[in-house]
């Protein structure tokens, strides 16, 4: 063989060895795709970390079988220290039923009855049974006289005025209002079967264009409070944002086009949704910047890390923003890694694990913005540290694909980890975006009903009744009752000085606790 056959096979040998590390990490790439779609249908939805699975796990390679029992061996000592008592089991359907209106019935035998003094009461044995009304509607006929003197032939006839109403000549009222809203937004019901529904248990025609008509006057009739709740995020100093795809129609064509409903969350001023048709860093100057660039956004910005979010903070140089990270995420990418090196992503996640662990337990014992930033310096710094060095380790001296699943998820974390440093500054800051992403939840379960919005029109007016909805169940309370009170102090035209009383905010702290039920009793 002489040496210019020998360098050709040599040139050959190096470029299969090429081709097969290259089919090797497709393989390897398909072999995550399939997967990452398996874990999707089949697998669990929490990402809920168990710490002893990753454990075992890391510890895999050290595991050994356990050497037989010796019969001699009496086995390890009692345990001295008993077991606290489990503590009593309460019903919370019962202790929730006592908040409601009761009705009471005694009953009495037969035979008690017929002779009553020959008998005394000794005792009773109580049973409890829950009944439902299905919800009513009223006709209300309103009818305002007109009447004139009797002696008078040219007096001018007498008509009271009508009374303020949401929506003239017709027989929408808060109640309705805040009905239709709270079944499409809270329970997910699309107006079309809202239709059907009144239809076949109320005999009432309701059409769904109606329906959709009064969404949209009853969302304008918000704007201005939501305007309010836009300029209290802006005058903030650090908010959470994220974003959510919802598919929206578009009008004569038939067919649909991606849009994106935005969420800002403040834990003081609640959540605040915003719909475009992009995710273009544009959007976000929709809210965070003031008109006449007068009041704009300043200080903390938690996302995701998405190119757009940069790319604001980067066309604003003159506002002070801080671009904050999410642990959330960066631990979602090594989750979906797990399969490639299951040691090294288990270590990671276990020190992730040790941050939540921490940040639970001060969470628990109500620790102030102060006492978490020095709990977080003094027992997180060393963790943070420690994991910025692995990460910077594994992607510089071990052989990781980079488009493998483990090389993204690095690649990701060591761009993202270094935005994490303000939440050991700040006591106020959280290490994920779990609040933000939360309160869109309830957006997607309603997705899966009614699939897309009806235009970019009705996106904006579903994001502001979005906004009202969560506004009032993040605290516990029923969005129905806002609505009807607030459409009730709406349709009199309250003046610009009178709307910040009508906020979310302001009525749920004038919510007393409920009272005592009223008890009838039923002989």
């Amino acid at each position: 063989m002489t040496e210019e056959q020998a360098a050709q096979l040599i040139e050959q040998n190096k470029k299969l060895l090429d081709k097969v590390a290259s089919l090797e990490a497709e393989l390897q790439q398909q072999k995550d795709l399939v997967a990452a779609l398996l874990k999707r249908l089949y697998g669990t939805k929490s990402e809920q970390l168990s710490h002893d699975q990753l454990l075992m796990t890391f510890l895999e390679s050290e595991a050994k079988k356990p050497a037989a029992a010796d019969p001699l061996d009496q086995g390890p000592a009692a345990e001295t220290q008993a077991k606290a008592p489990r503590a009593k089991r309460t019903s919370k359907l019962a202790e929730s039923l006592k908040g409601l209106p009761t009705r009471e019935r005694i009953i009495v035998s037969p035979e008690v009855l017929d002779d009553p003094d020959a008998y005394r009461l000794i005792g009773e044995e109580v049973s409890e049974r829950l009944h439902v009304s299905p919800a009513a509607f009223t006709r209300e006929v309103i009818r305002r006289q007109t009447h004139v003197l009797r002696n008078d032939p040219d007096a001018v006839p007498i008509t009271p005025p009508l009374e303020p109403c949401l929506l003239p000549g017709s027989v929408l009222t808060p109640s309705l209002g805040a009905y239709l809203l709270t079944e499409k937004f809270c329970y997910h019901q699309p107006f079309y079967r809202l239709e059907w529904r009144l239809r076949a248990t109320h005999g009432i025609e309701l059409r769904r264009d109606l329906m959709c008509s009064w969404h949209d006057h009853l969302a304008d009739l918000l704007r201005p409070l939501y305007e309010l709740i836009a300029g209290k995020i802006r005058h903030s100093d650090h908010i959470q944002i994220d974003e959510t795809p919802i598919r929206c129609l578009q009008p004569g064509t038939g067919k649909t086009s991606q849009g994106y409903l935005w969420a800002y969350h403040h834990p003081e001023h609640g959540i605040l949704f915003d719909w475009h048709k992009s995710r273009a860093n544009t959007c976000l100057d929709h809210i965070l910047i003031g008109k006449d660039r007068n009041v704009s956004f300043e200080g903390h910005l938690q996302s995701d890390g998405l190119r757009g979010y940069r790319t604001f903070i980067e066309r604003h140089p003159e506002l002070a923003i801080t671009p904050v990270s999410c642990l959330a995420h960066i631990r979602r990418k090594f989750t979906e890694a797990s399969g490639d090196h299951p040691r090294i992503t288990a270590w990671i996640l276990l020190q992730i694990g040790k941050i939540y662990h921490i940040e639970a337990e001060l969470k628990r014992r109500r620790a102030g913005p102060d006492l978490r930033k020095r709990a977080r310096r003094l027992l997180l710094r060393r963790i943070h540290q420690h994991l910025a060095k692995l990460l910077d380790h594994l992607q510089t001296r071990r052989r990781i694909l980079p488009k493998s699943n483990l090389g993204k998820a690095l690649n990701y974390a060591r761009a993202q980890w270094p935005h994490l440093e303000p939440c050991f500054e700040d006591g106020r800051l959280e290490f994920d975006n779990n609040h933000t992403e939360g309160a869109i939840r309830p957006t997607k379960v309603g997705m899966k009903n009614w699939i897309f919005v009806g235009g970019e029109h009705t996106g904006w007016r579903s994001a502001v009744v979005y906004t009202f909805v969560e506004q009032v169940r993040r605290h516990g309370h029923d969005p129905h009752a806002y609505f009807e009170w607030a459409f009730g102090k709406l349709m009199h035209a309250p003046g610009p000085d009178e709307m910040p009383a009508l906020l979310p905010s302001v009525w749920i702290e004038s919510q007393q606790p409920d009272q005592s039920p009223s008890v009838a009793r039923v002989a």
